[in-house]
């Protein structure tokens, strides 16, 4: 059972600073006295903790702002984050592929590289990773002592306390220590965040997607890719952009006794819809001499999801056949995630869904499927970025960052 730590005063101020300063990166530009009323806190306080920010040049006035009617004694100057003040990392590491990129508080990459090189190996993944932050440094003139984060996220059930990958499947990867082995090889002493790679992608939204996303309470992120998971984000008052669970939603049953997963288990969605399961249905259609405008497509070359949907617009009725069912199986599965959690909007990334008419078959099959007394969510499609697993990662440092500032 996890208890709640005392409120001593140097925890008490800790929380403060941390507060203010999230308010501040939130919803800057802002006022001091909005940032009071926000948290509930004293302007002093407020006053205070601003100031040190500003000599810590983290925190700066953002112009000038111009006395409302009646106003006496001095003009309130908006606050705001300086976003080259602190610099962050993060690295996403598939074993088929592995990307970084480096950010600056505001999450404008400085820096960005992609390495696709497939290579099942643990070990070998992690020092390709600590090859990629070392070229990101030497490439930006900085040094691991400008760095204020390293994030790093990858599928698979991790254990994001403990900095570890507690198994992915799909590689036989299991107990693997990532924040110890990344800091080993890094040799970087300072904080090190771990967390799966739908999650991760999540907090990327809950920090650079808010005008998509506005003041919403809930917001869930489906990622398709070789797996299939679905993270559900709680703001709230006290907890902002707090990721709920591992989100894998991949690993509910579709079929009892259906295709088997992974996992190990059968009748996953993941066996169904994901786009290993999809790219499997397509080499056994082109085995069977079926999907001829795929085959021709492909001219010899292994199926890609960029492939079939290439091939689905050229009327190919084997891939048309092999995408729709991938949908509809995708749709049932998006109308249960609501009906359970009834998140307010719903972001979804995935190959499938760079086609129109791929969105709009889903959503159909949801709007059949949804309980009618629940009102629909607001679905907004991402388009599939190589980068967004890295992007992610990094925000999940800079979250981290925030959560712990101390002046």
């Amino acid at each position: 059972m996890q208890f709640e730590q005392g409120a001593n005063p140097a925890r008490v101020k800790a929380l403060n600073q941390a507060a203010i300063l999230k308010a501040i990166y939130h919803h800057g530009p802002i006022k001091r006295a909005e940032i009071a009323k926000r948290l509930g806190l004293t302007l002093p306080t407020i006053t205070t903790n601003v100031s040190a920010m500003i000599r810590r040049g983290v925190v700066r006035e953002a112009g000038s702002a111009q006395p409302g009617e009646g106003y006496l004694g001095r003009k309130a100057h908006p606050v705001d984050i300086v976003p080259e003040s602190r610099r962050f990392i993060g690295v996403e590491i598939q074993g088929a592929r592995r990307t970084l990129c480096l950010l600056d508080y505001r999450g404008r990459a400085l820096y960005t590289r992609a390495d696709g090189e497939d290579c099942p190996d643990y070990g070998r993944n992690m020092e390709m990773a600590r090859d990629m932050i070392r070229d990101a440094l030497e490439a930006c003139g900085l040094t691991l002592a400008d760095i204020a984060g390293i994030g790093v996220c990858m599928p698979g059930l991790v254990d994001n306390r403990q900095g570890t990958l507690v198994v992915r499947p799909s590689l036989n990867w299991s107990g693997k220590h990532v924040r110890g082995d990344m800091a080993a090889l890094v040799g970087y002493n300072g904080p090190i965040s771990v967390e799966n790679n739908a999650c991760a992608r999540a907090y990327g939204a809950q920090l650079f997607r808010r005008e998509a996303l506005g003041d919403v309470q809930t917001f869930a992120y489906l990622f398709i890719n070789v797996g299939i998971a679905c993270p559900l984000v709680l703001n709230t008052a006290s907890v902002f952009g707090s990721v709920v669970g591992a989100g894998e939603v991949g690993h509910m049953v579709m079929e009892r006794g259906g295709l088997r997963c992974n996992c190990g288990n059968r009748g996953c969605l993941e066996a169904y819809a994901s786009d290993w399961a999809v790219l499997g249905r397509c080499r056994d259609a082109l085995a069977a001499g079926r999907a001829p405008v795929l085959r021709q497509i492909c001219g010899g070359r292994p199926a890609t999801m960029e492939l079939l949907l290439e091939a689905q617009g050229a009327g190919d009725p084997d891939a048309a056949e092999i995408v729709e069912k991938a949908v509809h199986t995708l749709g049932v599965a998006v109308a249960n995630i609501h009906n359970f959690a009834c998140p307010s909007r719903m972001l979804i990334e995935g190959k499938l869904f760079c086609r129109q008419e791929n969105r709009e078959r889903l959503l159909e099959v949801v709007r059949r499927n949804l309980c009618s007394v629940i009102r629909t969510g607001e679905f907004i499609f991402v388009e599939p970025d190589p980068f967004s697993g890295a992007v992610g990662a990094a925000a999940v440092s800079i979250c981290k960052d925030l959560e712990t500032y101390v002046e």
